[in-house]
């Protein structure tokens, strides 16, 4: 039997007033804060990630003091350091340097001899690159005449701090029964205070914990306790109009025969009625938040990021050679230093990565002050460059070659299309 439109509008609204809680109604996405209890060191807690600094560790006139003890222990083993490597470079060792693994001591390695480049190997690793350009002609490379083969080198140099970042903010999950736990299990513990190790060293990772002891259970906010939301497709009722016959539960066969139509005469609801496939004809649809419960369990959530953060210096003789080049091949490490704080280098050969270091060194300990540092690292490689001169049909250029890999970076090769190829 068929429900009067207006007796369906009164339970519709009857539902509503009772507090039923429509699917598509406009809902706060989480509890409102000041439902949340207060927990102590955690008051300024809300939904959104805050990020809480370490305690701190040492005053900074300590910390100074520590650094500068640190540079000049460091000063004095590199000039030590140099006084035996020269020693030993008089005496032919080829050992020079301490190749030690120690977490804090730094390793100079012995600079190798550059590999000479002849002109054959010139000419070869010029050829490679040029057959990886289908329109460059490969004539230059071949008959081209080769003067001037001048070797240098870069220095990269790279430091890592390796960072500590924890952020509080309050979460909840549906809640189905079982232990909480809550502060009658104990105070809860500080930020800094949760337990937590990176599974390595400078390898970025994330964690995420509950913070022991601030869990507890609240009415859902989004349905108000009842597990269910009104449909949003058939706003509560079960049923939709039927849109083959328009409501009046007939339609015709091909003969134009009157009969039953086809998409509703199996309602549950009557002729002219589909069951609604979204609530399965129920009306109401289980509510995200709770899952159906009625309860969620409010806590809060600790997110823990380990990050190592870089940076850089390429220090280059030849200018017209691109730094991020010079980074994407292999060199050799001559110099290495790891701890839970390293000084800046300088006792180093080049000035520059001095300098370089220096500033870098001081920017990393002061650029995080809401994060706490758990080790440092620094690099120094040394990239072999040759600048290679040459002359091709009266034309004088160069090309450079540059890393172990002998990779090829020539701006102005002169050939670079070939016969089937027209410049537009």
């Amino acid at each position: 039997m068929m429900m009067d439109p207006s007796a369906a509008r009164a339970q519709l609204s009857l539902d509503r007033h009772s507090g039923g809680v429509q699917e598509d109604d406009v809902a706060p996405s989480a509890p409102p804060l000041d439902h949340m209890d207060q927990v102590y060191g955690y008051e300024t807690t809300s939904f959104d990630a805050v990020c809480v600094p370490p305690p701190p560790s040492l005053s900074e006139w300590e910390e100074d003091q520590q650094l500068q003890l640190e540079q000049q222990k460091s000063r004095a083993d590199g000039e030590k350091k140099e006084q035996q490597s020269e020693q030993q470079m008089a005496q032919g060792d080829g050992a020079g340097g301490c190749s030690g693994t120690g977490a804090t001591s730094p390793s100079r390695i012995q600079i190798a001899d550059l590999p000479p480049v002849s002109e054959v190997d010139a000419r070869n690793a010029l050829l490679g690159m040029v057959t990886e350009h289908c329109c460059w002609g490969r004539s230059a490379a071949r008959h081209m005449s080769i003067g001037k083969i001048l070797s240098s080198s870069a220095f990269h140099y790279e430091i890592q701090t390796f960072t500590e970042k924890r952020e509080t903010s309050w979460a909840f999950m549906p809640h189905g029964g079982g232990e909480v736990d809550g502060p009658r299990c104990g105070p809860a513990p500080r930020p800094w205070d949760i337990p937590a190790d990176p599974t390595d060293l400078f390898r970025s990772e994330m964690k995420v914990l509950q913070v022991p002891h601030t869990a507890s259970v609240k009415t859902c906010h989004r349905c108000r306790g009842a597990g269910s939301l009104l449909c949003q497709e058939c706003h509560g009722k079960g049923w939709t109009r039927c849109l083959s016959c328009h409501g009046d539960g007939w339609g015709s066969d091909s003969a134009g025969n009157k009969e039953r139509c086809f998409f509703c005469q199996s309602s549950t609801h009557g002729r002219g009625r589909q069951d609604c496939l979204k609530c399965n004809a129920k009306g109401r649809v289980a509510c995200p938040p709770c899952d159906s419960y009625g309860q969620i369990r409010c806590y809060i959530s600790l997110t823990i990021t380990w990050k190592a953060n870089t940076s850089e210096h390429i220090v280059a003789k030849c200018s017209s050679l691109p730094e991020d080049l010079i980074r994407q091949v292999s060199g050799q490490v001559v110099y290495e230093e790891e701890g839970p704080r390293i000084p800046p280098l300088n006792h180093f050969a080049d000035p520059t990565i001095n300098l370089a270091s220096t500033q870098l060194v001081l920017n990393h300990n002061r650029q995080w002050p809401d994060q706490r540092i758990l080790a440092q690292r620094q690099q120094v490689r040394m990239v072999p460059v040759t600048e290679v001169h040459y002359t091709w049909k009266r034309r004088t250029g160069k090309f450079y070659l540059y890393g172990y890999e002998h990779k090829v970076y020539a701006p102005d090769y002169p050939q670079t299309c070939c016969w089937g190829c027209s410049i537009l």
